[in-house]
């Protein structure tokens, strides 16, 4: 279901081009996602593993 139902789509704003309402932010640091094993041995790769938590935004 839609969040907004509107008869007319172009009556609705436009969104902001990138970088107009938050600025980009920097990198901070590229990681290779550790390789661990899962159960019955299975490859998997973590992508925030042992990352401090506080250096991810939720987006």
């Amino acid at each position: 279901m839609p969040a907004i139902t509107v008869d007319d789509l172009t009556v609705l704003d436009r969104l902001k081009e990138p970088g107009e309402v938050y600025p980009p932010r920097p990198v901070w640091q590229v990681v290779t996602a550790p390789l661990g094993y899962e159960g019955e041995g299975f490859p998997v790769r973590r992508a925030f593993a042992g990352l401090d938590l506080r250096q991810l935004g939720p987006f």
